[in-house]
């Protein structure tokens, strides 16, 4: 389970997850929660030299903004510690704050108490087999 919380503006919700860059060094980092990105994760480019992420096998990928702008940028991998357990997941190298989408909560449950302050949880959907 992950949790996090919604700002004091009561505008964004944010949660802290360890990411680990190619080198095996590790990060702390505080990511805003995007559901309207189908993406897994978006860091600045200075996190993403700063955990020498290595970067994927297609290099770059195109990102569509709200506005309907778009750009090409840089596509690395990095793992996150999700569930409790070890994910690879790629990143584009973008923007001014880390952000994770909902391509990283396909399989969770966001729960959000929508008030400055309130508490976000991210957990783990769990199916049932042979049912």
């Amino acid at each position: 389970m992950h949790y996090g919380s919604v700002n004091d503006d009561g505008e964004e919700c944010s949660v802290r997850l360890t990411v680990q860059g190619s080198d095996e060094h590790t990060e702390r980092i505080s990511f805003i929660i995007d559901t309207g990105s189908t993406g897994s994760m978006v860091l600045p480019p200075e996190i993403v030299d700063r955990l020498s992420l290595t970067p994927s096998m297609d290099e770059y990928v195109r990102v569509t903004q709200a506005d309907g702008s778009s750009d090409r940028h840089g596509l690395y991998v990095a793992h996150v510690m999700w569930h409790g357990r070890r994910k690879q997941v790629e990143v584009v190298a973008f923007g001014p704050a880390p952000l994770i989408g909902m391509g990283l909560l396909r399989g969770s449950n966001l729960s959000v108490d929508a008030a400055p302050g309130g508490l976000v949880a991210i957990t783990e959907l769990l199916t049932l087999t042979g049912a």
